[in-house]
This record gives structure tokens, C-alpha cells and sequence, in this order.
């Protein structure tokens, strides 16, 4: 019997490692580029570390995580993303005491999904995180260095930013219980995974790719009528931005974020030539 990977993963081997090797080359540079030092976490952490600040509704703590006990009845979680514990390891080793600090990592995350053309079950994440401010130009940094990366590795396609922003805690627990409310009047409409969603995770429904419930989303509230002064200014100084950097952009009112330390700016590039897993 020929013995094969585990479903959801696979080997690199051949021309696609030394498509992942020069991905981590370009990665290293912009890295250099623009001020940020490596840093490596391990690949699997105290269960208790995600549960909290993903959100304990979030599809990735409720489906999605590769949790188990050790021999001494500890539970542990093999890395479902990587800010979390580029977070804890800064914590642990006092890397905040000197601030801002710019991080980045790259390396296997772990996901219990559908595996499914660009799904799998173990799959490498690019992580940069600037702590410490709360400058938009953060912001923007982080969105320029992106879009430098994917031009870099991908010069022949179109690639286009959607923009939008989650507004502070405050916008965010009001929009969340507008979109409870919204929802629920088309309860019958909606999938059993939707209605799950209703009172525990209701942004997650506009992320929806069934048709009808992208239908109902149209109509939906939008996070924008609930953003503070200080919210709608960040937002705004954001795109302003990004337009003298000459990034062009689209606002997207129903891009957003489901676990729950997201705050503020969201932002995704696409493509039209990589198919349905088009982010």
C-alpha cells in the first residue's frame, strides 16, 4: 500500500519549494526593507492562550483548532494563527519595554477545515505586527508592505485592495447588536450555520457565500453608521493615505473580521485569476 500525507497537507518538493524558498527570500528582504526583526514562536501553545482573544464564538475556536491533552492533562493548541503568540512571546521575553516594536514571522499554522483547492489543514503563515502605537501610519505601512510583497511575487496579476474599518469596541458591540437584531427577522432564510451565528458571531454572516444570504447581507446595517468621531477620522486620515502613496482601493462595508481583538482597519488584496480562494 502506497502510504500518503494526512488529509488537508502535503510535501514540497521539486519546482513548488523553490517557489516557497523564494517567497521566504522576497519576505526576508521587505522584512530588512522596513525595520523588522524575526522572531520564532513554537508551533503549539496553551489552549487557554487562543480561546480568549480569538473569540470563544470565533469559527476557528469553535471548528477549527488541533487542541489535545498532554500526559499531564494540560490542554494544548498547535498554532491555529500566529498573532497570538508573537504577542505572548513578546510579553514573555520583555519586548515591550521598548516600544514601538515591528515583528514578523513565518512559519506552520494548523486548521482543522474543509482542505479544498488553497485550503489546507496545514498551511504557512507571513506575520508582521507593529506594536505599540497607535499612528495610522502603522496602518498604512503595513498595507504598502503587503502590496509590495504580492507585486513582488506576483508581477503579472491584477491584485486590488478592499478596504474597511471595525471602528473601535464601543462601534463594535453596537453593530453587533444591530446585526442580531437584522438577522434574526430572516432566520428562516438563513443556513443552520448562520443561525448558530445570530447571537454569538453575527459578522461572520456577512462574510457569506451562499447566495441568498448574500442577497439578505445587502440590506444589512452598515458598521459605518456606528463609528465614533475618533473612529470615522482614523478611517478617514487612512484613506487619505493610502491615495498620496498612490494605492488604489476599494471600501468594502462587509469585509470584517471575526475574532474578536480586531478593532479598526481591515483590509484584503484579491485577485481574479486565482479562483474561488480569490484572498
Amino acid at each position: 500500500m502506497k502510504i500518503q500525507p494526512l488529509r488537508g497537507t502535503h510535501d514540497l518538493f521539486g519546482e513548488q519549494l523553490y517557489k516557497y524558498k523564494k517567497i521566504e527570500e522576497v519576505i526576508k528582504k521587505f522584512a530588512n526593507i522596513y525595520s523588522f526583526d524575526e522572531i520564532i514562536t513554537p508551533i503549539f501553545e496553551s489552549t487557554e492562550l487562543f480561546q480568549k482573544p480569538l473569540g470563544e464564538h470565533s469559527d476557528v475556536v469553535l471548528k477549527e483548532m488541533y487542541t489535545f491533552n498532554d500526559k499531564n492533562d494540560s490542554s494544548l493548541t498547535l498554532r491555529p494563527e500566529y498573532t497570538t503568540p508573537m504577542l505572548r512571546a513578546s510579553i514573555s521575553n520583555n519586548l515591550l519595554e521598548k516600544l514601538p516594536q515591528k515583528l514578523y514571522g513565518l512559519g506552520p499554522m494548523f486548521r482543522r477545515e474543509r482542505p479544498q483547492k488553497g485550503r489546507y489543514r496545514q498551511f504557512n503563515q507571513i506575520n508582521f505586527e507593529i506594536l505599540g502605537t497607535h499612528d495610522v501610519m502603522g496602518d498604512v505601512e503595513l498595507i504598502i508592505l503587503a502590496n509590495n510583497i504580492l507585486k513582488s511575487i506576483l508581477p503579472n496579476n491584477q491584485i486590488y485592495l478592499q478596504l474597511n474599518s471595525l471602528g473601535n469596541k464601543d462601534t463594535l458591540k453596537k453593530f453587533k447588536s444591530k446585526l442580531s437584531e437584522y438577522f434574526f427577522k430572516y432566520k428562516n432564510d438563513l443556513s443552520e450555520e448562520s443561525k448558530n451565528k445570530i447571537h454569538t458571531n453575527p459578522l461572520r454572516i456577512l462574510d457569506s457565500k451562499e447566495t441568498n444570504e448574500i442577497e439578505i447581507n445587502k440590506n444589512a446595517p452598515k458598521i459605518s453608521d456606528y463609528y465614533s468621531i475618533e473612529a470615522n477620522k482614523i478611517f478617514s486620515d487612512i484613506q487619505n493615505l493610502l491615495t498620496k502613496s498612490s494605492i488604489n482601493y476599494s471600501i468594502n462595508p462587509n469585509l470584517v473580521r471575526g475574532l474578536d481583538y480586531y478593532c479598526h482597519t481591515v483590509f484584503e488584496f484579491k485577485s481574479n485569476e486565482l479562483g474561488s480562494q480569490d484572498t
